[in-house]
């Protein structure tokens, strides 16, 4: 049943468990889904929570629908491409939740040498500097600290750097991604990181280290270090 004490929105968790309905076969593929009325009526919500739950899953390619029949499982798994891989905001926003970027510190630096390693860049040049807060409803979830090749300062002015990174790369500078690498590690805070997001020293958090290639490129053109509360991480995978 649907919690309507939680946090997470109602249509967010309604499309959650129909979801799992889909992924543990429950409900086959090509097999018809409960009706908007039906739906209602199990979890006692409003058609228009009911619809956007279905909306998103038909965005996502999870189900399709029939004019004047009824609508369908697809498939088992998600149409995806490196928009949602790439971007904590759209996996976010695909459970219902709306967060906002301020940005806390932006411009040109010199790495150090360990930075330079961390960053897997041979030579010591200027990269352009981001850090950014994560937030919902004034809440601090996440620590993001990007690190660019120079040219990429060409942003400023021209795109809004509270966007996501994501939509940035593919959509406003059209960079054609060629590799992407990752690693998660969990974690307690450490003090910088209790003052940004006001947590105390026992709360766990995920830490994502990414390097995005570009082609044309043999260095990262984009390493990401991002940390994140837990709980809110678990929501966006």
């Amino acid at each position: 049943m649907l919690d309507k004490n939680n946090h997470i929105p109602l249509y967010a968790q309604l499309k959650d468990i129909i979801v799992k309905k889909i992924k543990t076969d429950e409900w086959k593929i090509s097999s018809q889904i409960p009706t908007e009325k039906e739906f209602m009526e199990e979890y006692s919500v409003g058609r228009a929570t009911v619809r956007k739950s279905i909306s998103m899953l038909e965005n996502e390619g999870y189900i399709y629908k029939k004019r004047g029949i009824g609508t369908f499982v697809a498939r088992k798994q998600p149409v995806v491409g490196f928009g949602p891989i790439i971007s904590l905001t759209a996996s976010l926003e695909a459970r219902g939740i709306e967060t906002e970027n301020v940005i806390i510190s932006k411009g040109i630096i010199i790495p150090d040498e360990k930075l330079l390693r961390t960053m897997k860049w041979k030579n010591e040049k200027n990269c352009y500097w981001l850090k950014r807060i994560r937030k919902m409803d004034e809440k601090s979830l996440a620590i993001e600290k990007s690190y660019f090749v120079e040219e990429f300062k060409i942003v400023e002015g021209k795109h809004d750097l509270t966007r996501s990174i994501a939509k940035i790369l593919l959509e406003d500078l059209r960079l054609t991604i060629k590799k992407i690498e990752q690693i998660v590690i969990s974690r307690m805070p450490t003090k910088e990181e209790q003052e940004d997001l006001n947590i105390d020293s026992e709360t766990l958090l995920l830490e994502i280290e990414r390097w995005i290639y570009i082609e044309g490129t043999e260095e990262p053109y984009y390493y990401l270090n991002f940390v994140i509360l837990g709980e809110v991480y678990n929501l966006a995978v």
